[in-house]
């Protein structure tokens, strides 16, 4: 898979994509907590407050959606590396993603139960990027965009999933 920091294609209105996103993030995380708690799956879902639910998603959907407007401007900052940028977004993410399958494993999910609410996270953000990208087909700028946060996704959800692993190794 490329690596989307050093890629030499980016296509022009990823700032203005991560911005759309990032307005409308608190209605993704409702769609989110609500899929998770109609989802058979997730059956402890329904006695878990919303808080709880939620925690993790808002911070981490945050900085995934600011990683398209850094790199943008990243271009604007000639003397700043790209990569160094998002080398911080990237340590969030992944201590949030940690956090989060630590998390799941002590509310007594299990690893499959984390799977799947990554594919719940993934499918919404899809679908918002899809609502929200400006000129979509100019220079691919929504698959791009898709495939760069999915990326971001996947590495999140492995992140999660070793966390999980580790909790449940330690009991």
């Amino acid at each position: 898979m490329p690596k989307f920091e050093d890629s030499l294609t980016k296509p022009p209105g990823r700032a203005r994509i991560g911005d759309r996103l990032r307005r409308d993030l608190e209605s993704l995380v409702v769609r989110y907590v609500d899929r998770l708690r109609i989802d058979p799956l997730f059956s402890r879902a329904h006695s878990l407050p919303t808080a709880l639910l939620e925690d993790h998603a808002m911070s981490f959907v945050s900085d995934l959606f600011q990683s398209l407007v850094v790199l943008e401007n990243a271009e604007e900052l000639d003397a700043v590396d790209e990569s160094e940028l998002l080398g911080d977004g990237n340590k969030i993410q992944r201590l949030v993603a940690e956090l989060h399958g630590r998390q799941r494993y002590r509310l007594g999910w299990t690893e499959h139960a984390l799977e799947r609410e990554y594919q719940i996270l993934r499918e919404e953000v899809d679908a918002l990027v899809r609502r929200h990208a400006p000129d979509p087909d100019r220079a691919g700028g929504l698959s791009w965009a898709i495939d760069f946060l999915n990326q971001r996704l996947n590495s999140a959800r492995a992140a999660s999933v070793a966390a999980f692993e580790t909790a449940s190794e330690s009991r």
